[in-house]
């Protein structure tokens, strides 16, 4: 496997791509080649990977992690936070007073702060805040419960640092943005202060996969049905998948704090981000739901190179911004 692999792939995809669109054009009307170029490797890859034991997939995805002009211009320090490795990306002029709690996705398998880097140090630059990426535990080494307990302990070493639950801000794509939701409920439940909000990146909140732009969107997006189901066993282990915190699509949402939602249009999980929505509102929660129309899955990790993700990261930080804002003039009006 390794480097050669992934030149392999890219070099294949890169070509199956140009020669279909010459005779079929774009896979979808507004993907350019590129584009479509990327979302085609990044399929193949999760395909190449996906009979690999965890560690080896782990390994490939890390490969896939370049230097960026973003990752330049932030100042990175790991740190323990709580008894979790997690790395703190602080841009230009950032104080202590506001953190985002970010957590990645990966299916829960893999992923790091260096598969996300370059998206965490964009945010980073984008709020002028600082960024907390955490490298919770992983399955199928850690299954359900690890990842969540991973978030409360690191939120608890936030406050007892004296960072206040109004300056803190979640943020997570796909797997992480789902565990954000899980935690928030966890902490509802168990009676802890909640933070600002959460802005969410496609959150994977149904683990059973039952939502239909699974199947329907299957393909145009990164990975597919059986590939989501064969990770989702991995993180579930011996539990059941309809507990409310592996699958917060079946959680009670009532008294969580404000919610961002953004999906793309046309990707696998945009069911889930759509009906966790919906639910969220019935509760009584302030949610916003952003959707982005012939987008895939993850597209702001696409990287500056991409206008669709410096958008979409844009509107991540305006959202992230917006959070914190608003709590920070709830809690002066107290």
């Amino acid at each position: 496997m390794g480097r050669l692999s992934i030149l392999s792939t890219l070099m294949g995809t890169s070509l199956a791509t140009g020669a279909r669109r010459l005779k079929r054009g774009p896979l979808r009307p507004g993907w350019s080649f590129k584009y479509e170029a990327t979302v085609a490797f990044m399929k193949a890859t999760h395909e190449r990977i996906i009979h690999l034991d965890a560690p080896a997939q782990r390994a490939e995805m890390e490969l896939l992690s370049l230097p960026s002009s973003a990752l330049k211009r932030v100042r990175r320090e790991p740190v323990d936070a709580g008894g979790v490795p997690a790395e703190w990306f602080t841009p230009p002029g950032a104080t202590g007073d506001e953190v985002v709690l970010y957590l990645h996705g990966g299916s829960y398998v893999f992923g790091s702060t260096r598969t996300h880097g370059d998206l965490i140090a964009r945010i980073a630059l984008g709020t002028g805040v600082r960024v907390l990426g955490l490298n919770y535990r992983l399955a199928p080494e850690h299954p359900f419960p690890a990842p969540v307990e991973d978030t409360l302990l690191a939120y608890r070493w936030l406050m007892s640092n004296g960072v206040k639950p109004a300056r803190v801000a979640f943020c997570g794509d796909s797997a992480g943005g789902g565990l954000a939701i899980a935690a928030l409920v966890a902490m509802r439940d168990g009676g802890a202060l909640p933070p600002a909000g959460a802005v969410l990146i496609a959150p994977w909140v149904d683990l059973e996969c039952s939502g239909e732009s699974v199947v329907a969107h299957e393909r145009f997006d990164l990975c597919d049905k059986r590939m989501l189901l064969h990770w989702a066993k991995w993180y579930v282990g011996d539990a059941d998948v309809r507990n409310p915190l592996v699958s917060p699509y079946h959680a009670d949402l009532h008294e969580l704090p404000p919610l961002f939602v953004h999906v793309g249009g046309v990707e696998m999980q945009h069911d889930d981000g759509v009906r966790i929505t919906e639910k969220a509102r019935a509760a009584g929660v302030k949610v916003h739901l952003e959707e982005w129309p012939e987008m895939v899955h993850n597209f702001q990790t696409f990287g500056e190179g991409f206008p669709e993700a410096v958008r979409g990261t844009a509107k991540l930080c305006e959202h992230l911004r917006s959070v914190l804002g608003e709590a920070e003039a709830r809690s002066s009006e107290a």
